[in-house]
C-alpha cells in the first residue's frame, strides 16, 4: 500500500513539474511575442527576427506575418522562406498574408472572407478590398468609415495624383481635411504630415502642440524632431517651432531614439546631434537627462515607427 501512496505522489509531483515547465514555457513565448513585435514595430527588424521566430513558431498569428515580412525586406523579395510564415499565418486567416502570398487561392479566400466584414462597416476590411482590387472607390468608402490608415493612404494618392480628386473640390483643402481627421484619432504619420502642412505651420503654437501630440504617442519621428526642436544653440528660439531651449529634455528624447533603434534610417544624424549636444552639457546635466530619459521610457509607450500594415511597405 505505502508503494502505491508512493507512486502517486511521485506521478502528482511529475504532473505538477509539468504544469510548472508549460507555464514558464508559455510566459517565455508571450515575452518573446512582446519584446519581437516592439522591435519590429520599432524597424529594428535584425533585432525582432529571433523573438519573433520563437512567438512564429508556437503559432501566433502576427508574429508569423511579422517574422514574413522582416524576411522579405531583408531580401527584398518574398522568399521560400518568407513564404512559409505567411501561409502559416494565412491558414489562421490573416488577410495581409495572404495578400502577400498573393496566389490565385489566396486571393480567392480573402474574396470569401472580406464581404461579412465589410457588410458590418468593418474599415479595414474595405481597406483591405482596396489593396486586393486596387478600385479607389474602396479606398473612399474604408475613408468614409474614418478607418484611419485609409484617411491616410487616399491623402497619399491624391496628393501623388490630383487628378483622382472629385470634380469641383480644392485638392489640399481636402488632403488637408483627411490628414486632419486622421490626426485626430491619433494616427502618428498624419500627424507628422498635417504638422507640416501650411493649415498648421501658419500657426506655430498650433504647430508646437501637434508635434507634441505625436512625440506623446511615442512615435519615432516625432520623439525625434521634438528632441532636435528643444535642443537648437545660443542664438534665440528653434527656427522651426519656436521652441525655447530645453536641453535636459532634447538630450533625453534624442538619447531614447539612438539608444533604442539602431537601424532608424536618421540614427546616424541622432547619434551627431547627440554627440554635439552632449558637448554643450554638464556631466550633471547629462546624468539630470538620463533620469528624465527613463521616466519618459517609463511613462509612455513603446517607441514606434508606426508604419503602415501593408500598403507601400
Amino acid at each position: 500500500m505505502q508503494a502505491h501512496t508512493d507512486d502517486l505522489t511521485t506521478f502528482f509531483n511529475l504532473i505538477n513539474s509539468l504544469s510548472a515547465l508549460i507555464a514558464e514555457l508559455n510566459v517565455h513565448q508571450e515575452n518573446a511575442r512582446k519584446k519581437g513585435l516592439e522591435l519590429y514595430n520599432l524597424g529594428s527588424f535584425r533585432a525582432s527576427e529571433p523573438y519573433l521566430t520563437i512567438a512564429a513558431s508556437a503559432g501566433d498569428r502576427p508574429a508569423q506575418y511579422a517574422l514574413a515580412e522582416v524576411l522579405r525586406r531583408r531580401q527584398g523579395s518574398i522568399t521560400e522562406e518568407a513564404k512559409k510564415w505567411y501561409r502559416l499565418a494565412a491558414a489562421q486567416e490573416d488577410v495581409y498574408a495572404l495578400l502577400r502570398l498573393g496566389d490565385s487561392e489566396s486571393l480567392d479566400k480573402v474574396r470569401e472572407l472580406l464581404p461579412p466584414r465589410i457588410e458590418q462597416g468593418d474599415g479595414e476590411a474595405m481597406l483591405q478590398m482596396y489593396e486586393l482590387t486596387k478600385e479607389i472607390t474602396w479606398l473612399k468608402k474604408s475613408a468614409n468609415t474614418r478607418f484611419p490608415e485609409a484617411l491616410y493612404i487616399l491623402a497619399l494618392q491624391y496628393d501623388r495624383d490630383r487628378s483622382l480628386v472629385p470634380e469641383g473640390q480644392n485638392p489640399t483643402d481636402v488632403i488637408d481635411l483627411l490628414l486632419e481627421r486622421a490626426a485626430h484619432v491619433n494616427f502618428p504619420l498624419a500627424m507628422n504630415w498635417y504638422t507640416n502642412r501650411q493649415k498648421v505651420t501658419t500657426f506655430p503654437s498650433l504647430r508646437r502642440e501637434w508635434l507634441e501630440k505625436t512625440a506623446a504617442l511615442n512615435d519615432l519621428y516625432g520623439v525625434l524632431k521634438y528632441g532636435f526642436a528643444l535642443g537648437h544653440g545660443e542664438s534665440g528660439g528653434d527656427p522651426e517651432y519656436g521652441y525655447k531651449k530645453n536641453y535636459p529634455l532634447s538630450y533625453a528624447l534624442v538619447w531614447l531614439v539612438v539608444n533604442s533603434a539602431p537601424e532608424y534610417q536618421l540614427h546616424n544624424s541622432a547619434a551627431l546631434f547627440l554627440d554635439d549636444l552632449g558637448k554643450a552639457m554638464s556631466p550633471q546635466e547629462i546624468a539630470l537627462a538620463l533620469k528624465v530619459a527613463q521616466t519618459w521610457k517609463d511613462s509612455h509607450p513603446p517607441l514606434s515607427e508606426h508604419r503602415l500594415t501593408y500598403h507601400g511597405v
